[in-house]
């Protein structure tokens, strides 16, 4: 099972400070997506050990989330619903309110990752306009470190690998962030994450009933 940290989206999706050369068209963008009434982020994540994860996350700021996560072709999915300090969590049993420390630590998340502008520190390089999937985009490319993958014990270390490649694309008409894709940085271009943003208007999150 792969493991599902609440805020896994967001950590990939919104590096929103750049480098300096491109740093106001990333933070410009990000910050118009925190200034709408809610978005959406649709991920797939492949894992090559344990399989391919798909990822379903509507935010209302400043602190409402409403996580759906399916592995592969399960039907079954697991839900978290985050409303200010409170989370709820459903994994195929019905909701369950989430135990104060763990709900505290997903809330600060939240607002770190969603409220606030983002710390990261990583350095996009400039693309220009680039094509995807038929349409034109602004782009922008950073090298990310690859996950380490947790080794048993005993086990020894594995060789470095090539940082990934994330490639984020910015509408260029509404100036808002629409694609941003991760991939492998040994030259084979495999998505490794696949997230597309979105701003639906009827977005609503409520506590379990």
């Amino acid at each position: 099972m792969i493991r599902v940290i609440v805020m896994l989206g967001l950590s990939i999706g919104l590096a929103g400070h750049a480098g300096a050369s491109c740093k106001e068209d990333v933070d410009k963008a990000f910050s118009k997506l925190r200034g709408s009434s809610g978005f959406r982020l649709e991920t797939k994540i492949v894992n090559e050990q344990q399989g391919t994860l798909h990822m379903t996350v509507d935010y209302v700021l400043p602190d409402r989330m409403h996580q759906r996560v399916a592995l592969g072709d399960q039907a079954q999915k697991m839900e978290t619903i985050a409303i200010g300090n409170k989370v709820w969590s459903n994994q195929g049993q019905g909701w369950t309110e989430v135990p104060a420390n763990f709900a505290e630590v997903i809330a600060k998340q939240l607002k770190e990752s969603i409220a606030e502008p983002s710390k990261s520190q990583l350095d996009y390089a400039c693309l220009g306009e680039a094509t995807l999937e038929g349409k034109s985009y602004l782009a922008y490319k950073a090298s990310l470190p690859p996950v380490v993958e947790e080794k048993a014990k005993g086990e020894p270390a594995k060789a470095a690998e090539p940082a990934n490649i994330q490639t984020l694309y910015i509408d260029k008409a509404t100036g808002l962030p629409v694609r941003n894709i991760v991939t492998k940085g040994d030259g084979s271009d495999k998505r490794l994450f696949d997230g597309t943003f979105s701003t639906p208007s009827d977005i609503t999150i409520n506590a379990p009933g």
